[in-house]
């Protein structure tokens, strides 16, 4: 997609663009004998920015996946009005056609194709990295779109892993531009060739629809469904190349009206759209007739004055390239940051694109896209660049990068604890918070009350019930903490957990949570008084666990990624000293004990990360729920404490 560069003016014309506001709409004189219009120009910078807009998810243009279609049908007007034109002047050479889409869409490619292989090398996992092998090669073979049929969908969470899942898009112009020249020849000297393009546009639209009968994926991807949006574009050509106008301004009043109604269209889909809504199909007839509607109104104020600004044009410049680059970018970011950047971090990697691009605009495609002589060479290096993509994919991913250990470690499944299975932990399968989930006999009990972190601590404490002789009963619900009158959600629940531990006159009484919201603690006062109140005869509040960032199997992951070394300690990335502060403040004011799990977890180097040289012994699965090992460590640590006589 972006890749039409047929209607972009010369280095020459772009250093005219430096002394001028507003650009002239048309200019003649390129070289496929069509007059340039600044304004497509223009169009072209509003699709890249509502595609990097919606990329970057920063809530403004949901719906601004719509971009693409919009590029669709720029690419259908300038390659079908090229087409006709030099057909009908009898100057229409194909090898000059391909030779110029080769030198116009490879470069850019190519580098962005290699740097992002490259950046793979030291970043993506064996899994990854052979995906990115697959779609490297189906990039090359301009396949990407077909490729993408059996993979995640373009809405899916997982796509955000794929750094070359863009080029699908680009698939389907080339596709497009492999058939269409032929088609268009076939039908050259035909009077209704404007109806059979129709008809064909028609029967594309019908089957995207059938995106309506679970055809989703296909629908997305497929050559077919796509086909009516670039020719809606070359409809237009067409009726250019049939009934030629002047370019002066005969009907401005027509033309701002339909160029305004264009644009309301495009920005209604962009902002009213989603990833929920179902799309393309009749959806995608907004932003595909409101680019319609803006290329045929040239004399308009929206193509005269915004999208004919110097601003504009320039980013209409460098959005092939733009394109490239800004998801490789977006990706990586992703899987660095474990899908959840910041927004300094988004905004940085758009500035790189914005920076690459036009380097590579610059200094990459201008000098090479008028050099006859590089399209061997062009053609020999992209097929150099899918060989070792292929190689990549047969090798599965080069998986001799990373350690075992590490491969391991980015496998590790979230909240992977036993604790996460016992039905005492309300939303467990089978999960039932009954008299069942207090151990019966003689022996000491331990009631252990608390949100989902204190159902972590079950495995840890089942082991030294090997050696310390007590009974356990063990009440957890996610996202609740063990306080009287809490959040509504939280209410009925504990009001029944206090019951049980009412009635089962527990010996020591294990609090832990979170403690997550600023309440907390004016509440948790509440059930200190309530549990005094009925004689509990310890009551012992275990502080927060560490909270990673990013999870800790990924905070492993990236730091060997820097420093390959799987370390066992990290400081970065990991909070809460604080916390652990002010819950052992508290507790000594409301005279309850408390046990340190900061302390036992964390020192001056910082948390630790695993307890032996293998994944299952990460000391987290997550941000912050313990692993059976984790758990294991942990209670073994404080048992002295937790179980010493009053």
């Amino acid at each position: 997609m972006l890749s039409t560069g047929s209607a972009s003016p010369t280095i020459g014309a772009g250093k005219r663009l430096r002394g001028n506001a507003t650009l002239p709409v048309t200019r003649s004189g390129h070289e496929n004998g069509t007059s340039y219009r600044a304004d497509i120009d223009g169009l072209r910078a509003l699709s890249i920015l509502l595609v990097v807009g919606y990329h970057a998810q920063l809530g403004l243009v949901p719906g601004g996946f719509i971009g693409v279609d919009i590029f669709f049908v720029i690419s259908g007007f300038l390659i079908t009005r090229i087409i006709l034109g030099q057909a009908e002047a009898g100057t229409f050479s194909p090898l000059e056609f391909y030779s110029r889409r080769v030198r116009r869409i490879f470069p850019a490619l190519i580098l962005v194709l290699a740097v992002s292989y490259l950046i793979g090398w030291f970043v993506l996992l064996p899994d990854g990295f052979a995906l990115l092998g697959r779609s490297t090669a189906a990039g090359v073979a301009f396949v990407s779109n077909l490729f993408q049929l059996e993979q995640a969908g373009y809405f899916a969470p997982d796509a955000a892993e794929n750094p070359l899942l863009h080029l699908w898009s680009l698939g389907i112009e080339e596709q497009f531009y492999i058939f269409w020249p032929l088609l268009l020849l076939l039908m050259l000297g035909s009077k209704r060739r404007g109806f059979w393009m129709a008809a064909v546009a028609v029967a594309s639209f019908g089957v995207s629809l059938m995106i309506f009968f679970g055809y989703k994926e296909l629908s997305f991807y497929s050559p077919i469904s796509r086909a009516w949006e670039l020719l809606a574009g070359g409809i237009v050509a067409n009726r250019y190349i049939e009934r030629p106008q002047p370019h002066a301004r005969q009907f401005p009043h027509r033309d701002n009206l339909l160029a305004s109604i264009g644009l309301m269209a495009i920005a209604g889909a962009a902002i009213g759209l989603n990833t929920a809504s179902l799309f393309p199909g009749a959806y995608a007839l907004l932003p595909v007739l409101g680019a319609v509607l803006i290329i045929i109104s040239p004399n308009s104020a929206v193509n005269r004055i915004l999208l004919s600004s110097r601003p504009m044009v320039l980013i209409g410049l460098i959005s092939y390239p733009l394109y490239l680059w800004h998801w490789p970018l977006f990706s990586y970011l992703s899987i660095m940051r474990n899908g959840n950047p910041n927004l300094l971090e988004v905004w940085a990697a758009i500035m790189v694109a914005i920076i690459l691009s036009w380097l590579t605009f610059r200094f990459v495609e201008v000098p090479l896209r008028r050099n006859p002589d590089a399209v061997p060479r062009l053609s020999f290096a992209l097929l150099t660049v899918g060989v070792v993509g292929i190689a990549t994919a047969i090798g599965s991913g080069f998986g001799f990068r990373f350690p075992a250990e590490i491969r391991d470690i980015a496998l590790l499944a979230p909240q992977n604890n036993a604790g996460f299975r016992d039905k005492c932990l309300l939303e467990a399968p089978g999960a039932r918070l009954d008299a069942n989930c207090i151990e019966q006999g003689e022996k000491p009990l331990l009631f252990v009350w608390g949100d989902s972190t204190a159902a972590a601590l079950y495995p840890g404490l089942k082991k030294i019930q090997e050696t310390i002789p007590f009974r356990l009963a063990r009440f957890a619900a996610p996202g609740c903490a063990p306080i009287l009158a809490a959040r509504l959600k939280c209410n009925a629940i504990n009001d029944l957990v206090f019951g049980y531990l009412k009635s089962s006159h527990p010996d020591i009484v294990l609090l832990h949570a979170m403690w997550d919201r600023t309440d907390d603690l004016n509440m948790l006062q509440e059930t200190i008084r309530q549990l005094k109140a009925i004689n509990v005869p310890r009551i012992v509040i275990l502080g927060p666990v560490p909270l990673w960032k990013r999870t800790l199997p990924h905070t492993l992951v990236n730091y060997y990624r820097f420093r390959h070394v799987i370390a066992d300690r990290i400081a970065a990335g990991v909070t809460g000293a604080g916390s652990d502060e002010k819950m052992e403040a508290f507790s000594r004011a409301a005279g309850v004990e408390y046990i340190s799990a900061w302390r036992v977890l964390c020192d001056p180097e910082g948390c630790l990360t695993r307890v032996g040289p293998t994944a299952n012994d990460v000391v987290a699965n997550d941000i912050v729920h313990l692993s059976d090992a984790g758990s294991k460590f942990l209670v073994e640590a404080i048992e002295g404490s937790l179980f010493r006589p009053n």
